[in-house]
């Protein structure tokens, strides 16, 4: 039999259609990516982010069992571990670091938890920037909350989700973790970081899309910079109040005042707060292109956006600049940029429907030439949030 309730097993991975059938009373939950449309680095400075779930997902397929521990299936890694619910090793250069944290998160925080079977796969890759991590580690509090009946909201799943990422290592905002938890279909979300209020901005049809294109370098941003960019942030606040400028982070700083703060900060500070400041702006710009359909705006915008993350937040890397620079000299191209943390990862391009298979075909003959491999690449869509399929 093909099918269990609506479900079709042929078009699942075959890990997952595997446990559906031996544990046909399992539960069933999908849980999207994120993809940030703009608003690059802003999350940790309390600024503002414009992001949308993506419509590659991860399915996890989970039983209950009577062990106290969890043995979790990878159908992407190909391998079986077993974690104990108390005193789960966090092997951070291993994909079980996002479900040990995840123990002991629930361990601080007293909340109840079960033995259970979990496997897990999906079209989402892994260290593509598209927030594989968060998905996981969403999809794990998500499994919780339902199946041991925490009674959480999901703004407090948001926070705990938060909290584990930091236990593995990563120093993140929660803008990957609120995107998942609370997106909706064919929508993006305008978010404050601070107060964590937000807009939904409806992204109708149109004649133009959002491609993801994936550059090969697997980034994982616990071995890069990126936590090293956080810290030079709090370090121009610092400098900004010591000198009498009263901000909290730096959202609340304004070009002028940085203009007074530049001969207290060193050149490559100075370089990474004008880089937050503008993209801040950038976000509410994006919005305002959006909502008036000017998608040639838009793309300006992305191509801006990757400009400051190369040269002044310095987070981007060969391949993706590659990327990005033959983009934008294409015909139907709006424009380009790095998106997820940097160091690696995936383009997202604003092309024109009609033009698609066009620009792929001319960016891969020209990306094997330079780097002797091919650009995978898919169109996205802005999909729902996290939520259970079937049980």
């Amino acid at each position: 039999m093909n099918q269990r309730g609506y479900l079709d097993l042929e078009s699942i991975p075959a890990s997952i259609a595997d446990f559906l059938r031996r544990r046909p009373y399992c539960a069933l939950y999908k849980v999207p990516g994120r993809v940030n449309l703009i608003g690059e680095h802003t999350d940790y400075n309390e600024g503002w982010v414009l992001p949308m779930a993506s419509s590659q997902h991860l399915l996890f397929g989970v039983e209950s069992s009577a062990l106290p521990q969890w043995a979790v299936t990878s159908g992407r890694f190909r391998e079986t571990i077993a974690l104990p619910i108390e005193d789960s090793i966090l092997s951070l250069d291993h994909w079980s670091r996002y479900f040990a944290a995840v123990l002991h998160t629930a361990a601080a925080h007293q909340l109840p938890v079960s033995g259970f079977e979990i496997v897990f796969d999906g079209d989402l890759p892994h260290g593509a920037g598209l927030s594989s991590s968060s998905a996981i580690t969403c999809a794990l509090l998500y499994i919780l909350n339902d199946q041991c009946k925490w009674g959480q909201s999901l703004l407090e799943l948001t926070r705990l989700a938060v909290e584990s990422e930091y236990r593995t290592g990563v120093m993140g905002g929660m803008m990957d973790q609120f995107t998942i938890f609370h997106a909706r279909e064919n929508e993006a979300i305008l978010l404050d970081c601070r107060h964590l209020t937000y807009q939904e901005i409806a992204l109708k049809p149109s004649l133009w899309c959002w491609i993801v294109l994936d550059s090969g370098v697997a980034h994982e941003l616990r071995n890069t910079a990126y936590n090293e960019r956080r810290q030079t942030c709090k370090r121009v606040v610092n400098r900004a109040k010591s000198i009498g400028i009263e901000i909290d982070s730096l959202r609340d700083l304004s070009l002028t005042d940085l203009k007074t703060l530049k001969h207290h900060l060193t050149p490559e500070e100075h370089k990474r707060a004008r880089y937050v400041l503008m993209e801040n702006q950038r976000v509410h710009s994006m919005v305002l292109a959006l909502q008036e359909a000017n998608f040639i705006k838009a793309g300006q915008i992305l191509s801006e956006s990757h400009l400051g993350l190369k040269e002044e937040y310095e987070v981007s890397e060969l391949s993706l600049d590659f990327i990005v620079d033959q983009l934008q000299g294409m015909e139907g191209v709006a424009g380009a940029r790095m998106i997820g943390g940097g160091f690696g990862g995936c383009v997202l391009g604003l092309v024109h429907r009609d033009q698609v298979n066009h620009v792929v075909v001319s960016l891969n003959k020209k990306f094997h030439g330079a780097f002797g491999r091919s650009v995978p690449w898919h169109i996205t869509s802005p999909s729902s949030g996290i939520r259970l399929i079937e049980k």
